[in-house]
């Protein structure tokens, strides 16, 4: 028995002792973690950020993490439950509620065809309806928050249609009470939802607000009216983007209010109305082109990506419809209005950087909107070479732009962050080359002299331009920049110089090719009057091509393709020689490179063309001028090796 309770009491002595290990351990862990809070908070100030801002952004984190807990439990709450108990206790609500509010509206159009009770009654049924609902609704909410809110959207749905059918449809009340009371009902549902926090509340409201103006039509043309009661609800709209992110409430107005422009469109619209269509149609593009960013920029946080659709949209379906409105009458205010909405996304990427500076996609997407508008509007002003020399002043600026916000950044250390601007100007100079090579190129001129004409004069603006691009890169901060970006300013100068000497190389050779094909012109008209003359007076065709006179311009003709050939070989072998001694001299690799592929292009062309395919007298001159190059490329080589080498 002694030996039992000596065991016992040693069994207690080991359990006290492992219980004292855990207290030290949880007491150790307590002591790490304030030796970490105070390591923090002592790099904080090491950084200059003060402890009180360390505090206070605690505060907020608190803060964020207690709303983001409420509202998960919010969802939790929501989404309790069987399939048996949302149709229960949401959807059978829903059905109801929307049941009740075109009972409503097919009551008040019933009463009043068969004048069951005066005007004034409908209207005050349909209000207290609205009103009865709303205080159900708002006591119920706190205990059943789907159901409640589900009730006081119907509630809203329904003053929205008592007023309309009263201003509309009973003509009781004049313009402003009608407008100011639908601001009213509109400024109560916008402070429920936000009270509620419940989106659907308010969607459920403007739902019924855009279905109102279909259930009362009485198919008379009230323009104004309507219009304004959509502004109402727009406007209603852009207030509750500035304290929520409700994606989906933006872009129900929209839709409804396209919906509703269109069915108007089509049963109404006469030329006579285009003011007042294009002044209520610019209204709309304005809140729908803010509504989804202002959340972003009123609480300075970073855009996702997805709120910029809506923006994208309403710019692209304004222009469109005012462009369908107005063109072909007023077709020359066309690009002017393209460039307006370009300079109106201009000056919100320009408000998006200064206000919310490190939210750099939503910056650059306006900074894109606005070059792509202005790009549009150049085609539409403009045309033939104007349009180019348009798109390349655009590019030209884009890229100056962008060089200086690279200088201004790397000067604050800030090399990170791609240069969106850089991007847009060599697209659009993309575009630029792109017309001049395969439209303004291939046109057509009459009575052109040679390098005086307004394609070489158009080729010859475009390579100043991009000569001027690469200037200005080269004169621009360069450092070395991470992987994640897509070149640095020094590759932009070799690209625009490339591209610059390419079409320098392209110009003037269309220029001499072009010269020589006017002189073949010239001869071929003289054979073809040989040809007439001879079949007018000796009714003989074939005999022609023997005569002495057409052989002697089949001959010229012969010789001028052999000397355009040559001459073209030439150019190439003297363009190559220059950029090498450029290369050389000033070691650029880039360029000494253009130089090398070139001279194998000239040697190629003079090997496998013009010592098979041109006359004796011109393969010799070829045969001899390409020796004389290659000789003295060779003995610059031998002659300057170990300069060479250093420069290689």
């Amino acid at each position: 028995m002694e030996n039992n309770q000596t065991l016992d009491e040693i069994k207690k002595l080991l359990q006290d002792v492992v219980t004292k290990v855990d207290q030290q351990n949880e007491e150790i862990k307590k002591l790490e973690n304030r030796m970490f809070a105070v390591e923090q908070i002592k790099n904080n100030k090491s950084e200059g950020i003060s402890i009180e801002k360390s505090q206070t952004d605690l505060q907020r984190q608190e803060i964020n993490l207690v709303e983001s807990l409420e509202k998960a439990d919010r969802e939790e709450r929501m989404n309790k439950g069987n399939f048996e108990e949302r149709l229960g206790g949401q959807w059978f609500a829903k059905i109801g509620i929307a049941v009740i509010f075109i009972g409503i509206a097919l009551f008040l159009k019933y009463a009043f065809d068969n004048n069951w009770i005066n005007e004034a009654w409908r209207v005050i049924i349909g209000i207290s309806a609205g009103v009865g609902l709303l205080a159900v609704g708002e006591m119920l909410i706190k205990k059943y928050f789907n159901y409640g809110q589900i009730i006081i959207g119907g509630g809203i749905a329904i003053l929205y249609l008592s007023i309309f059918v009263a201003f509309d449809f009973y003509h009781l009340i004049p313009s402003p009470v009608a407008f100011v009371t639908m601001a009213i009902i509109t400024m109560i549902a916008m402070f429920l939802s936000l009270r509620h926090d419940a989106m659907s509340l308010i969607i459920v409201a403007i739902v019924g607000g855009f279905a109102s103006p279909l259930l009362c039509s009485s198919g008379v043309n009230n323009q104004v009216i309507l219009f304004s009661y959509l502004l109402v609800l727009d406007l209603a709209i852009f207030s509750v983007s500035l304290f929520k992110k409700w994606r989906l409430l933006n872009l129900i107005g929209f839709i409804g209010t396209i919906l509703l422009s269109i069915i108007w469109y089509g049963q109404f619209y006469s030329i006579k109305q285009l003011p007042v269509t294009i002044f209520f149609w610019t209204l709309f593009f304005l809140i729908y082109s803010i509504a989804p960013l202002l959340y972003n920029l009123y609480r300075k946080e970073i855009s996702a990506g997805e709120e910029q659709l809506l923006t994208l949209f309403a710019g692209l379906v304004y222009f469109g419809s005012v462009y369908g409105l107005m063109n072909p009458k007023y077709h020359a205010w066309m690009g002017v209005f393209a460039l307006i909405l370009g300079l109106y996304y201009l000056i919100w990427a320009w408000f998006t950087r200064t206000v919310s500076p490190q939210d750099e996609k939503l910056y650059g997407f306006l900074a894109f909107l606005s070059a792509g508008f202005i790009a549009v509007a150049i085609p539409i002003q403009f045309k033939y070479y104007t349009i180019t020399i348009g798109w390349m002043i655009e590019a030209l600026l884009l890229l100056y732009i962008g060089a200086k916000q690279v200088s201004e950044r790397v000067l604050n250390s800030d090399e990170e962050k791609q240069n969106i601007v850089i991007a847009f100007g060599l697209v659009v100079s993309l575009l630029a080359v792109i017309r001049l090579l395969f439209v303004d190129s291939v046109r057509i001129m009459q009575n052109e002299i040679f390098f005086i004409n307004k394609r070489f004069g158009i080729f010859l603006f475009v390579i100043l331009c991009f000569y001027s691009a690469g200037y200005i890169f080269s004169k621009c901060i360069r450092v070395q920049v991470s992987q994640k970006q897509i070149m640095n300013t020094k590759d932009v100068m070799v690209v625009m110089l490339i591209v610059a000497n390419f079409l320098t190389i392209f110009a003037i050779s269309k220029e001499i090719v072009n010269y020589h094909n006017r002189e073949i012109n010239v001869l071929t008209i003289e054979q073809n009057s040989l040809i007439v003359n001879n079949v007018k007076y000796k009714n003989n065709s074939s005999a022609i091509y023997s005569d002495a006179s057409y052989k002697k311009l089949d001959e010229k003709i012969e010789n001028v393709n052999y000397r355009s050939s040559i001459v073209l070989s030439l150019f190439w072998l003297l363009y190559a020689i220059i950029l090498l001694a450029i290369g050389f001299a000033g070691s650029y690799k880039a360029i000494r490179i253009g130089g090398i592929v070139l001279l194998m292009f000239s040697i190629l062309k003079l090997f496998f063309y013009d010592l098979w395919q041109l006359g004796t007298l011109y393969r010799i001159i070829s045969s001899i001028s390409l020796g004389i190059v290659l000789l003295f490329i060779s003995f610059t080589y031998q002659k300057y090796k170990e300069k060479l080498k250093e420069v290689i």
